[in-house]
């Protein structure tokens, strides 16, 4: 996989963020890094700062969120049949994926007003409770959700369709200053999502343990075989401005962005 960027002569380098939108969106306006990899709310908060934010690749085009049963539930679960259902939240990191639930909930022709929600258990305890028997489904991370004392029933990307969940954002004026490597970037990123598409679980699993060392050759390819159930990867580096329009009615129904405005207002794309 780093080979395909080698390829290209383009040396890769991570800067790792405090996880908060003012940190990461700080390092893009401080010049710390020329690609931030994130949803993209953050260049809504980017164009914000007046900076003049830019798509230049997709990486992901799902949220890995996920409506699961206990194991032992013989039902099969449609969205229609979510109505009056008690949902257990897991708690998450990122308003997004909420955002793409309750977007899937609308186009299945119901609300927020239809269903009943359980907030407030850690991590820990939103999963022990639920399988205990409280709730009816558990709103939780696929990755998360492989369990053997659980079921995934309805991934919300498959109601909610496919949505820009994760681009590479930078800063006009950089791009304008480093555009030739930026686009040696992304011939190299396109060529690895297409090795995506085309690999077995097994092969990209093995690829990429030594990154993962801590995870067990079982759980990297049961995570990647959820991430291809899901068609998580783009195929392309490409941004599908329709995947856009879609993800700027589900930000503004979630409340993210502002009534009447769309991601086009805030990003611009390459």
């Amino acid at each position: 996989m780093t080979g395909l960027f080698s390829e290209q002569s383009v040396q890769l380098e991570f800067y790792k963020s405090d996880g908060t939108f003012e940190g990461t969106v700080g390092a893009i306006n401080r010049g710390d890094v020329d690609l931030l990899l994130g949803t993209c709310l953050y260049g809504v908060r980017l164009a914000e700062t007046g900076v003049a934010p830019i798509i230049v690749a997709q990486s992901n085009q799902q949220t890995r969120h996920v409506l699961a049963q206990r194991a032992n539930c013989p039902c099969d679960l449609r969205w229609s049949d979510l109505r009056d259902k008690v949902i257990v939240v897991y708690p998450g990191q990122a308003p997004t994926a909420w955002a793409a639930f309750t977007y899937a909930l609308a186009k299945s022709g119901l609300s927020l007003g239809n269903v009943k929600l359980i907030f407030g258990y850690t991590a820990e305890d939103a999963i022990s409770e639920f399988v205990r028997g409280v709730g009816d489904v558990l709103f939780i991370d696929g990755d998360t959700a492989l369990r053997d004392d659980l079921r995934i029933a309805l991934p919300v990307s498959r109601q909610a369709g496919r949505l820009p969940w994760s681009v590479y954002m930078a800063d006009r004026q950089n791009l304008e200053r480093k555009r030739e490597l930026l686009q040696r970037f992304t011939t190299a990123l396109d060529r690895s999502q297409k090795w995506l598409q085309g690999e077995t679980a097994e092969t990209i699993a093995r690829t990429v343990a030594p990154f993962f060392p801590h995870s067990s050759p079982q759980r990297l390819l049961a995570v990647v075989a959820l991430h291809q159930s899901l068609d998580l990867w783009a195929a392309s580096s490409a941004l599908q401005l329709d995947q856009v329009q879609r993800w700027s009615q589900a930000l503004e129904l979630g409340g993210l962005i502002a009534p009447g405005k769309q991601l086009g207002d805030y990003l611009d794309v390459l």
